[in-house]
């Protein structure tokens, strides 16, 4: 399947496709250590289409979820609903989940590694 899944998504078949703007974008944290991607999708696609790829949990390097993470919703409308329904969830250590726009990207630094090597 995951032949299949990497075929279609290359294809770009798949709706949503790569992720090309912020817009329904969702920053995350708050979350548990054994967070997946799975769970992320279980939790938020029920608010609306997310698109393959569109759930990302970001892991530390022994692979538990730092407690952050990224959802990419097709529409900005069911991102919104997401938020006004999961933000501010209490999780059961008692701590509260925060679920926020994501913002725009930051930019890249430029120039870095110019000029190396030239005369």
């Amino acid at each position: 399947i995951a032949i299949l899944k990497k075929g279609l998504q290359a294809a770009g078949v798949l709706p949503g496709g790569k992720w090309s703007n912020d817009t329904g974008a969702l920053y995350v944290r708050g979350l548990p250590a054994d967070t997946t991607n799975c769970d992320l999708y279980e939790i938020f696609s029920p608010f609306g289409a997310i698109p393959s790829g569109g759930c990302w949990a970001m892991t530390a390097e022994d692979g538990t979820c730092k407690g952050i993470a990224f959802i990419n919703f097709i529409t900005d409308a069911d991102a919104q609903n997401a938020i006004a329904t999961l933000h501010g969830t209490m999780m059961p250590d008692g701590s509260t989940l925060s679920v926020q726009p994501k913002g725009p990207s930051k930019p890249k630094p430029e120039g870095k590694g110019e000029g190396k090597g030239k005369w």
